[in-house]
């Protein structure tokens, strides 16, 4: 049994960190804490902390599915919002209640409340799958979702209404697998909408991540096999090797710059060469090279804008977008003489869309006003390239007179579903600025 639950909690714990490593939409942090509370559950001996955090997974995963495109959620704001403030703290509590109260479980009504809590998955989907059918891309991917939450939802619904024919024991580990399925395909929604390719560094990732753990792991392990035997305390050394083995391939890049930045501390070129080093080649394992931008329609071409201005202010994840192979950042690099690097041409996109969204600007001395031809420039202006977040009320910079005026106006007078739709809308402009530049 505790090798039966050591595979899926290993492959579910090293899916939901390298989910979190790829970046931090919605989509992608949701399902990577559905994987690892899936994956919590699996290593405590604890029954009732292990029903307090299956109940988290499957409420986790609607989220997941519902951030899947903006244009889903947009669509159905009533379900998103039932999601967001009904089942998602209703779960949570929920689960604090079994947890505080162990009896409570084997009650009727809380049983019924659990399976409802599973089964939501598979209800959210049937409701969303014509839509999905209609917005996402690659459409393999969505057959993949749908065949892996029923599997997903089926195995909940044996969770708590066992049969005599499948062991209950077997079941929580077999649902893993469905939960591996469901992480695969956020992974490969997220990977298109960005423009990116995701399987080179997830093979990457994994084959080294297999032989951390099994160098590691693998000594506790044998430790139990020949003299020690599964005892509690090395039960929680095994677990907790496979989590620090795990954590140091998925988070290796990273914990390799902190080091650098320590160790060539008084030596600032060589600490900047590494780190650059480091980067580029974080970003080539995500470029997609099979792209061909002057063959894209008009909505993939506003989809990959989009999705640029979104990274506006992350170097490294604007790096990564297919429109640093645009023609024209190669042509302006060579004119002043600028290396031809990855991170050069992130550099020289920023610049491309800045000047592209100056265009958006109605020719007026004014820096701020809030007339219906200055909207699309508001738009993407003051959060991406002046940097400030219209909605947040704690502000990272120091803001200027009509900087304060744009943020009174956003929060008085711009719902924040408006502000994405000009924001859209902006982005096809900015679009077809660019490829009427390039093509």
């Amino acid at each position: 049994m505790i090798l039966l639950n050591l595979i899926p909690f290993a492959v579910s714990t090293w899916l939901g960190l390298f989910l979190l490593a790829r970046g931090s939409h919605p989509r992608l942090r949701l399902a990577a804490l559905g994987l690892l509370f899936y994956a919590a559950a699996l290593a405590t001996d604890n029954p009732h902390l292990s029903l307090s955090l299956r109940l988290l997974p499957p409420i986790l995963w609607v989220g997941a599915i519902l951030y899947l495109d903006q244009r889903v959620t947009d669509k159905h704001s009533t379900l998103f919002a039932i999601w967001q403030w009904i089942l998602l703290p209703v779960t949570f509590l929920l689960g604090g209640f079994f947890l505080i109260n162990p009896s409570a479980s084997s009650t009727f009504p809380f049983a019924w409340i659990s399976l409802f809590i599973g089964l939501t998955p598979l209800f959210w989907t049937l409701m969303l799958i014509q839509d999905f059918i209609s917005f996402l891309q690659p459409r393999q991917a969505t057959g993949v979702l749908f065949t892996a939450t029923l599997f997903f939802a089926l195995g909940e619904a044996f969770l708590l209404l066992p049969v005599d024919w499948l062991p209950q024991q077997y079941v929580f580990p077999a649902i893993g697998f469905d939960l591996l399925f469901l992480g695969f395909c956020i992974a490969w929604f997220d990977a298109f909408d960005e423009g990116e390719t995701f399987l080179p560094d997830m093979l990457r990732s994994f084959v080294l991540t297999l032989i951390i753990v099994l160098i590691f792991a693998g000594q506790a392990g044998f430790v139990i096999a020949i003299q020690t035997g599964l005892t509690e305390s090395m039960r929680i050394l095994l677990f907790t090797t496979i989590v620090a083995s795990i954590l140091l391939s998925v988070f290796g890049n990273t914990l390799q710059n902190k080091l650098d930045a320590l160790a060539f501390s008084r030596m600032p070129s060589v600490r900047e060469a590494r780190a650059r080093l480091i980067t580029e080649s974080t970003i080539l394992s995500r470029k997609d090279a099979g792209i061909n931008l002057s063959a894209l329609s008009e909505e993939e071409r506003s989809r990959l804008t989009r999705r640029a201005l979104s990274h506006f202010g992350d170097l490294t994840r604007l790096a990564s977008s297919p429109l640093t192979q645009l023609p024209v950042i190669e042509s302006r690099l060579k004119s002043r003489n600028i290396p031809d690097t990855t991170l050069d041409r992130a550099s020289e996109l920023k610049s491309l869309l800045t000047e592209s969204i100056m265009k958006l600007k109605p020719q007026s001395e004014k820096r701020f006003d809030t007339t219906d031809e200055w909207r699309f420039y508001n738009a993407l202006f003051f959060p991406y390239v002046a940097g400030i977040r219209p909605y947040s009320k704690n502000q990272e910079k120091d803001l200027v007179s009509h900087e304060k005026e744009a943020i009174d106006w956003f929060r008085s007078f711009v719902p924040e579903r408006t502000l994405h739709n000009w924001q859209n809308a902006g982005a096809k402009l900015i679009a077809k600025d660019l490829w009427e530049s390039n093509f």
